[in-house]
């Protein structure tokens, strides 16, 4: 930046002198340290703040445990010009995001580059990193993600963060994907299992058969539904959830509801998940400030996820 070309060279001089004299002194840690804590006071001296929900310069790693091994998925995290609620920067931030990803992996970005503009009311900008696995994934296998974040003016702060996902034993894995300040949530129920369970005698096969994937697929939709691969039941409060009832997943689930000021709000569905799938709820929150992203963000899920065996 033009303006503060000379307070910038000053910096990076005095900067260079403490690296050189703690490295002399063979502090080169220390040395590090110092320059990075040196940085970040001269950007806060200048109301310079850029952060994340997420993304740190300490480049946390969040381990995501019970991974299906299967299916697509999201990260997304918010980029912050603020220091807390009540300090925040009065000026634009332009911002890059780049992420290393693996090669059995197809990823893709929403935003690239973005601005985190000074007149948004949040002092906020979501950025969400999509990834396609080429392969199904076996058990205790790690799929590792890297996300770097940088701002491009008036200062240059790079903020950082890791995603490891590691394969669980193959069954049914879920997550919820949730921003704040964001009307609805997403749960995403994902069965690494592929086969289903016959429950209900047809054609050649009887009850408690199994049917591969490959064969499932080709049998009608009136046969498919006498093979179950696993049975889900979430149970919820509609106090605080409410279930998006516009969407086809009501057409193949069973439901209870509960009176709330003397109107019935569903609080539990139950419905069949086919093997090797993954199926996408929306519920609206009740409070829209709420982030309930599950497991990166909270340890306990807002919907409670029962599997069980189609018999």
């Amino acid at each position: 930046m033009k303006k503060n070309k000379r307070s910038k060279l000053h910096i990076r001089q005095i900067l260079m002198i403490i690296g050189v004299i703690l490295i002399g002194t063979g502090s080169v840690t220390l040395a590090k340290y110092v320059i990075e804590e040196f940085h970040g006071y001269y950007l806060n001296s200048k109301h310079f703040y850029f952060t994340s929900n997420r993304l740190t310069e300490g480049n946390p790693l969040y381990k995501i445990n019970n991974w299906s091994g299967v299916g697509s998925f999201n990260i997304s995290f918010d980029l912050l010009s603020e220091k807390n609620s009540l300090v925040y920067t009065d000026y634009d931030i332009p911002y890059q995001v780049t992420y290393v990803c693996p090669n059995d992996v197809i990823c893709s970005i929403d935003k690239p580059t973005g601005t985190v503009y000074k007149a948004s009311t949040t002092h906020s900008d979501t950025v969400t990193v999509s990834f396609n696995p080429q392969r199904a994934f076996q058990e205790n296998e790690r799929l590792v993600v890297h996300i770097e974040a940088k701002s491009i003016s008036p200062y240059e702060k790079t903020i950082t963060a890791d995603f490891e996902y590691v394969v669980g034993k193959q069954g049914v894995t879920y997550e919820i994907e949730d921003v704040p300040n964001q009307a609805y949530m997403l749960l995403k129920i994902t069965n690494a299992i592929n086969f289903c369970t016959v429950i209900e005698a047809f054609d050649d096969y009887s009850v408690g058969d199994s049917i591969d994937n490959t064969v499932y697929r080709r049998l009608s939709s009136v046969n498919k539904a006498k093979c179950v691969s696993k049975k889900i039941q979430l149970d919820f409060n509609p106090n605080i959830l409410l279930l998006d009832t516009t969407s086809n997943i009501l057409d193949i689930s069973t439901y209870s509801n509960t009176t709330i000021s003397g109107v019935d709000y569903i609080n539990r569905l139950n419905f069949n998940i086919e093997p090797l799938s993954t199926t996408a709820i929306k519920f609206y929150k009740k409070n829209t400030l709420m982030n309930y992203t599950y497991p990166i963000e909270n340890s306990t899920s807002i919907v409670t996820v029962t599997v069980s065996d189609p018999i």
